[in-house]
């Protein structure tokens, strides 16, 4: 499977005996990408064996620490570790300077670079571009500037027909003329569409992190389609008044989210210690959204 999930984290601000903070790691053919990091995200790394150096890019919603505290110790332990491939780091202002005085602070030198990318702005904005997948933020509605991040998968190339090969003779030439969707012209005028020899490319993946939001207006159209929503789901509607003041969600604000965006299925996270079970969430959401589920640390989740 080209996309595929692992759930590192599904606490709030405090985390439990059973549930860490919040941390997704996203697989998209083999590339790893680290989608916010709460405390103990490294440790959760190593007991669900996520392998730290094909992590390249890291993307932060926003700078409360249940989303961010990780970050330091995972820096420190990539340069134990004598880390050389830069890291990217994606995140709101003013994360550069944060870990900028953190690393002063504690006389840490990084022996690798690290490129910390400013996310802002009050539109989706795409921030990675790849041979494989496109990665945009957009703005979501929290205390404190927060951004949700839209992953999709370019689309491949079509698929060969290989009896076709045989049966036409084709060149190497030709194979990637028909798999870049070309028909086939030859020296004599003959023409084999591409049709003919190829079959249609897989429909791309996507994901999409919503992280500390209230429910708005537009937020469903910036995850239109999406195969998977993750949707923080903080609260349940017995607590919609404390989810309205602390600008988080409840399940069925999630529900909403995804009903109105067409998703393919809704993934909920980031539950208030309150809440000893996630089933009545996972229940309130479904009423809505009967393609719902509570996320569970350790379990991965196929794309598309």
């Amino acid at each position: 499977m080209a996309f595929r999930l692992t759930i590192l984290g599904t606490s709030s601000a405090l985390p439990t005996s059973d549930r860490n903070p919040t941390a997704h790691v996203l697989n998209v053919h083999e590339r790893l990408f680290l989608i916010d990091c709460g405390e103990g995200t490294q440790m959760q790394m190593r007991r669900y064996r996520i392998r730290f150096g094909r992590i390249n890019h890291i993307f932060i919603s926003h700078l409360h620490g249940d989303h961010f505290f990780g970050v330091y110790p995972l820096l420190s332990t990539y340069n134990l570790m004598a880390r050389k491939t830069p890291l990217h780091l994606y995140a709101p202002a003013p994360a550069e300077d944060l870990i900028t005085r953190h690393l002063t602070d504690f006389d840490i030198h990084l022996g690798f670079d690290l490129n910390v990318h400013t996310v802002s702005g009050r539109s989706m904005k795409k921030v990675l571009d790849d041979r494989r997948v496109e990665v945009f933020s957009f703005p979501l509605k929290h205390r404190i500037p927060t951004y949700g991040y839209l992953f999709r998968e370019k689309v491949s190339d079509r698929n060969m027909i290989k009896e076709k090969i045989t049966e036409y003779g084709l060149t190497i030439e030709e194979i990637a003329t028909a798999r870049r969707g070309g028909d086939i012209i030859r020296e004599n005028g003959a023409i084999i569409p591409c049709t003919e020899v190829t079959l249609e490319p897989r429909r791309p993946a996507s994901y999409a992190f919503c992280s500390d939001t209230a429910w708005f207006k537009k937020l469903p159209a910036y995850v239109s389609g999406v195969d998977l929503l993750y949707h923080e789901a903080t609260f349940g509607a017995d607590n919609d008044e404390l989810a309205v003041k602390t600008r988080h969600s409840t399940a069925s604000h999630a529900a909403k989210v995804a009903l109105e965006a067409g998703a393919g299925k809704l993934l909920l996270g980031h539950f208030s210690a309150r809440y000893r079970s996630t089933a009545k969430l996972e229940e309130e959401a479904r009423s809505l959204f009967p393609e719902t589920e509570a996320a569970r640390e350790g379990n991965t989740y196929e794309i598309g």
